[in-house]
């Protein structure tokens, strides 16, 4: 488990509590919390080290899509070569998060470590992800990743 004590965004009613966990480049954020009745809070924070791979399969749920014809052998992708034809012929997403104490890794790249503010007096909120929990990774508040943990 990771465990450390932060001012972070928190918010919860009866049935979910929202922490937001931004990293040093403020533009990412684990979990990002924008609820109209979050307050900052001094929070202790444990969540569970973690690595979730996942693959999957795009070329079917493109041509669900209607994304067809670059699959096929009428496919015009001459903007990328002329000779031979091209086309394509598969497409998969694969995606790794893996959080520790060290900070967070997405897709082979280390994004921002999570830093403990020191010297806090405060007593602190307590948020202990010691259950299923959802997560979210955003860039600008853009969703990078999105998971859960059981």
């Amino acid at each position: 488990m990771n465990d450390f004590e932060v001012h972070r965004q928190y918010a919860e009613d009866d049935e979910v509590e929202v922490l937001s966990l931004p990293y040093k480049d403020v533009s990412y954020g684990f979990i990002p919390c924008r609820c109209s009745n979050s307050e900052e809070l001094f929070t202790q924070v444990t969540i569970p080290k973690m690595k979730i791979e996942t693959d999957f399969d795009l070329k079917q749920a493109l041509m669900n899509m209607g994304v067809t014809e670059v699959f096929s052998d009428n496919a015009d992708l001459s903007g990328i070569a002329s000779d031979p034809p091209l086309k394509v012929s598969e497409a998969a997403h694969k995606a790794i998060i893996e959080v520790d104490e060290e900070g967070t890794t997405a897709a082979a790249a280390t994004l921002f470590k999570i830093v403990p503010m020191m010297a806090i007096m405060e007593r602190p909120k307590l948020f202990v992800a010691d259950h299923p929990f959802m997560f979210l990774l955003t860039k600008n508040n853009n969703p990078l990743f999105i998971g859960q943990f059981v």
